[in-house]
């Protein structure tokens, strides 16, 4: 498909630009969408390494305090401390709150809890919470299961998030903290290291994936509507340039652009990336079409190092 050559064209000057006005654009929006994948799992990377640092930490407090995590007929409870309840904080505002088997449940308070997200640690599993608008009393809730033997204990069977009101996360939590029948499971144990991993795994993909959709729509978006901006009002020395072969052109012009701004996002300057972002890829698809132009007014077929 000639899509390391075609970036490496990209990336090596501006004398592949007329050829890449000949590519079909779906060919070209498949190489788009290669590098932007390509981009988004280094990128995730990178931020992923960063908040491992995090996890870990969290892991290891929590392995101070609980020990590991017990399954066993009494339910999913930590190894040691499992009279006292507790609350943990991790870094980005997310908080674990640990709930002893015979413990006050102290949810009326979550309105003044400055968290937008947390989970609660109670006999019968983890109930992951979210509040996106703090000014409205609304949750979403759903449980996290670490192991197959965790099913069982569920009061309500899996699920997705599912929206509630405070009172409702409070009645589903007294569900969560009631006795359990579940018998004939053997007692075993769940390092924090574990789940850790398992975070961190979800972390980098999720990343990946929001940073793949979120850049790829973004980048499609300016393309088509650069290209329906040249289809209307054709520039002097483009008239033989078609709907099509501008899409193909600022396909790859955009390669530097996106590039740009997915590294900064991956080093927490989202803001400085979005704004250098535009700025590049107006300054290349102005370049990208000064090429074709003079290319067309030359008779240069243009190179983009492939083999044709």
């Amino acid at each position: 498909m000639m899509f390391f050559r075609s970036v490496g064209a990209v990336f090596r000057g501006i004398s592949a630009f007329p050829e890449f006005s000949k590519r079909n654009p779906f060919r070209a929006l498949f190489h788009l969408l290669l590098f932007t994948l390509l981009t988004a799992l280094i990128c995730s990377g990178i931020q992923t390494a960063f908040i491992a640092k995090k996890v870990d930490l969290c892991t290891n407090g929590l392995q101070k305090q609980f020990g590991r995590i017990q399954i066993s007929e009494n339910g999913i409870l930590p190894e040691k401390n499992v009279k006292d309840s507790w609350s943990f904080y991790f870094p980005g505002d997310v908080r674990l709150d640990y709930y002893s088997p015979n413990g006050e449940l102290t949810v009326p308070a979550m309105e003044s809890w400055k968290q937008r997200m947390g989970i609660f640690w109670t006999r019968r599993g983890f109930l992951i919470w979210m509040r996106p608008d703090p000014s409205r009393d609304l949750y979403y809730t759903m449980p996290y299961i670490n192991s197959a033997e965790a099913v069982q204990f569920l009061p309500s069977g899996m699920s997705f998030f599912k929206s509630m009101t405070r009172a409702n996360v409070t009645e589903e939590l007294k569900r969560y903290q009631e006795k359990t029948e579940v018998k004939g499971i053997p007692v075993s144990n769940y390092e924090f290291s574990t789940v850790g991993k398992t975070i961190k795994i979800y972390v980098y993909f999720a990343l990946a994936f929001t940073s793949l959709v979120g850049n790829f729509i973004l980048t499609l978006i300016l393309i088509l509507m650069f290209a329906g901006l040249q289809a209307l009002w054709k520039a002097n020395g483009l008239e033989t340039l078609k709907f099509g072969g501008t899409v193909s052109l600022l396909c790859y012009a955009a390669f530097p652009a996106l590039a740009i701004r997915m590294l900064l996002e991956s080093f927490s300057f989202a803001g400085a990336g979005e704004i250098l972002f535009f700025i590049v890829f107006f300054i290349y698809q102005m370049i990208a079409f000064h090429e074709v132009r003079r290319s067309v007014s030359n008779g240069d077929s243009g190179d983009d190092g492939s083999d044709h």
